[in-house]
């Protein structure tokens, strides 16, 4: 499992890294499409029609607890749901996980509010995109 996620890691990271250098000259068509990529890879689960990125961290969240333990969903939902010591959730502290992995792999930064926003993979791409532009 351990070798699984550091490949999904250098795989998106690779995905990032490319994004970064075509980043500043591409459609945001592409850009999209190129994220969408680099979370799905990230998060080892296959690209679908869904860009809400909480569905999706929820996703690999439920890909990830049934392939080690087999659990029912139920099960998974509850643990998605609990909070830890911060009033936080599984699925947050993921979605947060993988913001921090996008703008270290595109060398950008976005404020606490400009995260918070981040909804959709789209919302994703026109925040890189713009900070890819500016430089």
């Amino acid at each position: 499992m351990v070798e699984d996620i550091v490949r999904a890691a250098r795989e998106a990271a690779a995905i990032l890294a490319n994004i970064q250098s075509e980043g500043r000259n591409s459609s945001g068509e592409w850009l999209v499409r190129q994220l969408k990529t680099a979370v799905c890879t990230k998060l080892m689960i296959p690209e679908t029609e869904e860009t809400n990125i909480r569905r999706l961290v929820i996703m690999s969240i439920k890909r990830q607890d049934l392939k080690s333990q087999n659990l029912p969903d139920a099960v998974i939902e509850k643990q998605i749901r609990r909070y830890d010591c911060h009033q936080t959730s599984l699925a947050a502290q993921r979605k947060v996980l993988l913001i921090l992995f996008v703008e270290k792999g595109l060398g950008i930064h976005f404020t606490d509010e400009e995260a918070v926003e981040i909804e959709t993979i789209e919302d994703l791409a026109e925040r890189a995109g713009k900070q890819l532009r500016e430089g």
